[in-house]
């Protein structure tokens, strides 16, 4: 779809980030070309008259010519020529699949014209996670095992199973008879009452889905790896599921066992409602740069003393380590709900309250300007203190904990959690005044623990443990 509203529009330069640029040709293309398929369908059941069928219609073309009214404001010259150039064709959506059939055939034009778009996207997705601290070791082309045939053989193989139908010219996975002949039904997790629907492996005209083609993607994973962790959004439940399933029918019981599905729910911001058919997002970059923004202000608040370039380093680090602990301390069960009031909370639960405490540890242990040379652990009787030393000891387990059960936000969690004790300790008794020698010594020697477990904590959910703030 967006190859093609950029083919129509001359292939153009990107203004601005070209992730977003690609993002609003998709969005008016997308909508110009639903209208003429609704208008092209409204003729049609108006020569049967579908009165029914015409009403149904007729709403969901009031609603596009809405979301088109809207589009237009926001991107007028955009809009223009799309109109304009789509408007040229009789039936658009025929030139898209035409497009996406050749694509898929490994058409030379195809491919150089959806490689181009898709090269765009990802150069703004680069940029985007560098700002972040995400990198990817390598970046695969989905298209790249169809045209091996990979998709091609794995089709071969299911249709040798008994597990394939034909419906309405398209050719279905039945999951659920694998699972009923196979026995899977228990070492899948799923309930006695729940039924999988099939699976469309191939379109009428011939193409494939996505999920078909990452059955052959999932198999070359396993050739480099003994477990795969797929990240993807609680909304690919059904068809990471179904994913599994195939595995099984090829034969591939191993492989199944050993393929996790890492779900994560939505990211909701109070009083906005998103729609890309609409045009309505908040890009990441957008969020990141809020963050920085409020960060410099509360910095500047804070510390109005020190220099400019030093405020902004400073508010760089906190504002993207905000957004960060933001989405990692929700378990990825649960909706995310992004409020800057918490999410930039400097007092209690948030990645730049974890920061001004490992901070604060450090400024303790360079006022004192010395090693705990004579530490006597034995004076360390407070409640507060072995709520610590245990907190501490803990450290490794929750790591472990977190790592086995694919559970991020326990690091966060554990964090915060320290902290919390820290703070209250460091607020409550002295540390470099104590007496005697020995006893501040030992209180040293636990401040500097919280702080070589907060860094390495932080360090593991990629946010800067600054030793100033």
């Amino acid at each position: 779809m967006v190859a093609y509203g950029y083919e129509k529009l001359g292939k153009p330069k990107p203004e601005g980030k070209p992730d977003q640029f690609i993002g609003k040709i998709y969005t008016v293309t997308s909508c110009l070309v639903e209208i003429n398929r609704l208008k092209r369908e409204l003729e049609r059941a108006r020569t049967v008259s579908a009165d029914e069928e015409i009403a149904k219609i007729n709403r969901d073309l009031d609603e596009w010519m809405s979301v088109a009214a809207e589009l237009k404001q926001k991107f007028p010259a955009l809009f223009e020529e799309l109109l304009e150039r789509i408007g040229e064709e009789e039936n658009p959506e025929d030139s898209v699949n035409k497009l996406n059939r050749a694509y898929e055939e490994g058409d030379e034009a195809a491919k150089k014209l959806i490689r181009e778009v898709s090269e765009l996207c990802l150069d703004g997705f680069r940029e985007t996670l560098g700002r972040i601290g995400v990198s990817y070791d390598s970046w695969d082309w989905e298209s790249d095992f169809v045209w091996s045939n990979q998709v091609a053989s794995v089709l071969n193989k299911l249709k040798k199973s008994p597990y394939l139908f034909v419906e309405g010219g398209v050719l279905e996975f039945d999951a659920e008879k694998v699972i009923r002949e196979l026995g899977l039904r228990q070492r899948l997790g799923l309930r006695e009452n729940y039924e999988v629907p099939p699976l469309t492996l191939v379109r009428a005209d011939g193409t494939t889905l996505y999920t078909t083609r990452d059955i052959a993607y999932t198999l070359w994973k396993f050739e480099k790896a003994e477990k795969l962790i797929n990240v993807i959004g609680m909304e690919q439940n059904l068809a990471q599921l179904q994913l599994k399933i195939a595995l099984h029918a090829l034969g591939c019981d191993r492989q199944a066992d050993n393929l996790v599905h890492f779900a994560y729910n939505l990211v909701s911001l109070p009083g906005y409602k998103m729609s890309s058919r609409r045009g309505h997002f908040i890009a990441f970059d957008e969020v990141m740069d809020e963050a920085v923004k409020r960060a410099f202000e509360e910095v500047s608040k804070r510390s109005p003393q020190l220099p400019e370039k030093e405020k902004q380093h400073i508010a760089d680090f906190v504002g993207i380590g905000a957004v960060r602990y933001a989405l990692i301390e929700v378990d990825t069960s649960k909706p995310v709900v992004f409020t800057w009031d918490r999410v930039l909370n400097f007092e209690k639960n948030s990645a730049p309250y974890i920061q001004y405490t490992h901070a604060r540890a450090c400024s303790i242990m360079r006022k004192a300007n010395r090693k705990p040379e004579k530490p006597a652990f034995g004076l360390l009787k407070e409640k507060l203190e072995h709520e610590i030393v245990l907190a501490l000891a803990s450290f490794p387990d929750t790591f472990i904990e977190a790592a086995e059960y694919l559970k991020p936000n326990l690091i966060a969690e554990y964090a915060n959690a320290l902290s919390d004790k820290f703070n209250t300790f460091y607020n409550a008794f002295p540390v470099i005044k104590a007496e005697p020698k020995e006893l501040s010594d030992a209180r040293l020697a636990l401040t500097d623990s919280v702080h070589i477990v907060l860094r390495n904590a932080l360090d593991l959910i990629g946010i800067v443990a600054p030793e100033k703030m």
